[in-house]
């Protein structure tokens, strides 16, 4: 399998580790070369995201051992050295407008009584369309407005059943609502929310970082690589296929972008033992359900939510497997920040506490995440929610 990849870059780091960047078809690799021994192994770029202690190599009958400082410089160093070989910067750009398609992607109902529960598979989106047979579309935007955004959303929206919506002719339904007036203006006055963050995602797609995809396979990245190439990237077929690729990485960003306002405001806490410190606060327990963290391994959590008098909001997260020095996590909400959270993720249906605490923690996720991705490009220091946990290794 090895022979398959074609070296585009390399970064010496000392006289007995050299860092490669190859590539076959598909994302770029990560080259772990033992000079000593003459072995390689790759791994997917997303190797450097969860950090790690160090990477550890054999060097005759002893174990070099490199941080993840030294590791992380040399892999930024590669991504200039192969951003030409693989038409990194042109391919990204092509990358900005395909994802910003995809966040805009809406979801439908086709009569009125679908409207009061949403279905789970109907939830991902930022754009909510009823669809009735005869008259005009009802399209409902579906996340938290603030300052601007807000006089933008309000002053687009018309009185109609079964809500306020923006109201278009019938016809055949648009692939994704980002030609909206509204979504248009919404990304002129708040580039930062709707399309800054485009870019170093879409750089981190293509080199090969975490897209969230089941036992880590990749399978959003490796599509754009097949499709952003050809002259068809922005086809209605190419987005129908990239929406399927991509759903768990479009869900997270979609949540992060539906709760954006009040994600920073979220205060999220490690404690050793979540049911004590919640006792200890006076909080109430309401209910409980599993969360499985794709970014993490599909590693399984149990999460609680939980009440105060004031009717301020926490959920209490606990992991299944522990792993060493590793705690439990408490996500708490004022009132009026939970209230306006889980009326964004309503969809203008029924409230659901779960599905938004899982919202909510997915655009945690993202918001770690980039900050890992950032780092990664733009030469900054990589730190994470899993840094410092496990090692590598350099030999097959």
């Amino acid at each position: 399998m090895q022979s398959e990849f074609a070296t585009v870059a390399e970064e010496e780091i000392d006289d007995d580790l050299t860092l490669l960047i190859a590539r076959s078809e598909g994302i770029p690799r990560l080259g772990i070369f033992n000079t000593y021994s003459e072995k390689k192994k790759y791994v997917p770029l997303s190797w450097i995201e969860r950090g790690g202690k160090s990477l550890k190599i054999k060097v005759g009958r002893q174990t070099k051992e490199y941080g993840m400082d030294v590791i992380g410089e040399g892999v930024r160093n590669l991504i200039g050295k192969a951003s030409e070989a693989i038409a990194l910067n042109q391919l990204a750009w092509r990358g900005v407008q395909l994802l910003g398609d995809l966040i805009h992607v809406p979801k439908t109902a086709r009569s009125e009584a679908d409207l009061s529960i949403i279905a789970e598979n109907k939830r991902d989106t930022l754009w909510f369309v009823y669809t009735p047979k005869k008259g005009k579309w009802r399209v409902r935007p579906c996340f938290m407005a603030t300052g601007e955004e807000k006089n933008l959303v309000e002053a687009s929206l018309t009185d109609a059943k079964p809500w306020p919506a923006i109201m278009i002719e019938n016809g055949e339904l648009p692939s994704t609502m980002r030609n909206l007036p509204l979504a248009k203006e919404l990304s002129h006055i708040n580039p930062q929310r709707w399309s800054e963050f485009l870019l170093p995602i879409s750089k981190a797609m293509l080199l090969g970082f975490s897209d969230w995809s089941s036992g880590g396979e990749h399978i959003f990245s490796e599509a754009l690589w097949a499709h952003l190439p050809t002259q068809s990237y922005r086809s209605e077929e190419t987005l129908g296929a990239l929406a399927a690729a991509g759903k768990s990485f479009l869900s997270k960003i979609t949540a992060y972008l539906r709760l954006w306002p009040v994600l920073e405001k979220v205060k999220m806490e490690k404690i050793p033992d979540v049911s004590k410190v919640g006792e200890s606060r006076g909080l109430k327990k309401r209910e409980r359900f599993e969360i499985i963290s794709a970014s993490q391994g599909d590693k399984r959590f149990r999460v609680t939510r939980y009440v105060d008098e004031a009717g301020a909001v926490a959920f209490g997260i606990v992991p299944d497997t522990r792993l060493p020095g590793e705690e439990d996590r408490m996500v708490t909400f004022t009132n009026d920040d939970w209230n306006a959270s889980i009326e964004a993720c309503s969809f203008g249906g029924e409230k659901d506490p779960q599905f938004t605490c899982v919202s909510v923690l997915s655009g945690i996720e993202v918001i770690d995440w980039y900050a890992r991705i950032q780092a990664c490009l733009s030469g900054q220091p990589i730190y994470g929610s899993n840094a410092g946990e496990g090692s590598g290794d350099g030999d097959s």
